[in-house]
């Protein structure tokens, strides 16, 4: 049986058309883990606790086990299937094992343990249970997101003018770029009630508030649930200061990041870059543990000063070990995979 193809097929890059092979396929398997999570917490809310147990740790299994046998050789996609991984593995031991002894509770009347289910594995941020770690200061509960995007993507689009091998410029499109692509989807799949992603960039006042109430707070939860409150509340058990338990949960909580965004970026980063981007995420929490330190939570326009340049001055030097010369826009689609 011949099968003919449009002639515009005969244009696509190889590796393009091996990741059409592949990427449906690693979706797929992907799906499986999902599915378990999904029985997992229905199961749960159930009472069944055996059977909640062991479809936990079969989703656990099953989600690093997708990668290999669905493999993929192309780089960026790869990478989406890498921060899935880490996603649902955080996910998984953020709801069944940090949360063990605060379940969630739905704000409202309680949907059918089905839907109950589908939320709760549907939300990152858990937004419509309590408790839950969104943090907006009352001056940004009511501000438009998608006025915001448009600010954004205007300054994204005013970067492109400048000079494209300045690492600070790289390092400010790196950043708009996150902030466009999550809060396109935050608008297009959120939940009616869900509160915003991000606050604006530019409002940021502090290395603190930046991390705790502006940049996104998708995975506020895993990072309180594993690393912030079983330092913080863990460590004066033994005898450490509960000072010195709250700055090491704070450091835990940016090592979690460090080592999620490693190990996700992994397939597109050499080893260099990839030291950079663990770095900025730690230096980064000794730096915030350092301001809460001297500042507080006192308001100080030196405090902004020394935020803004401080985080300008290590994501430009993260940046300029990611080996992209020309900028975010220049990349084109048929070399993607090259990336």
């Amino acid at each position: 049986m011949n099968i003919s193809y449009p002639p515009v097929y005969d244009n696509i890059p190889p590796a393009i058309k091996q990741l059409g092979h592949e990427f449906p396929k690693a979706v797929a398997f992907l799906l499986i883990p999902v599915e378990f999570m999904y029985f997992a917490i229905y199961f749960h809310r159930k009472g069944f606790h055996k059977l909640y147990n062991t479809l936990a740790l079969l989703s656990l299994a099953t989600f690093w086990i997708a990668p290999v046998l669905s493999p993929i050789s192309c780089g960026p996609a790869r990478c989406l299937q890498n921060f899935a991984v880490a996603i649902g593995t955080m996910k998984l031991l953020d709801y069944f094992w940090g949360r063990r002894n605060a379940p969630l509770t739905y704000i409202g009347k309680a949907p059918p343990d089905w839907l109950f289910a589908l939320i709760a594995l549907t939300e990152l941020r858990y937004e419509s249970f309590t408790p839950n770690h969104i943090r907006v200061p009352k001056d940004r509960e009511n501000f438009s997101e998608p006025l915001q995007l448009g600010i954004h993507v205007a300054a994204f689009a005013v970067l492109q003018s400048l000079p494209q091998h300045l690492p600070t410029v790289l390092a400010f499109e790196v950043l708009l770029a996150i902030y466009i692509i999550w809060t396109t989807m935050q608008l297009t799949l959120r939940y009616k009630s869900s509160p915003a992603l991000f606050g604006p960039l530019y409002l940021a006042d502090s290395l603190s508030g930046f991390w705790s109430e502006t940049w996104h707070n998708a995975f506020a939860s895993p990072c309180e649930s594993l690393a912030y409150a079983p330092l913080r509340y863990g460590l004066p058990k033994y005898g450490v200061p509960v000072v010195v338990a709250r700055s090491l949960g704070v450091l835990g909580a940016f090592t979690l990041m460090a080592i999620f965004h490693v190990y996700a970026l992994e397939p597109i980063l050499d080893r260099e870059a990839l030291t950079r981007i663990g770095l900025f995420f730690l230096v980064n929490g000794i730096a915030t543990v350092a301001e809460a330190m001297v500042w507080g939570r006192k308001k100080h326009w030196l405090k902004c000063v020394l935020a803004w340049t401080f985080e300008t001055s290590i994501a430009s030097w993260a940046a300029s070990g990611l080996h992209i010369p020309n900028g975010l826009s220049t990349i084109r689609w048929k070399a993607l995979c090259d990336a």
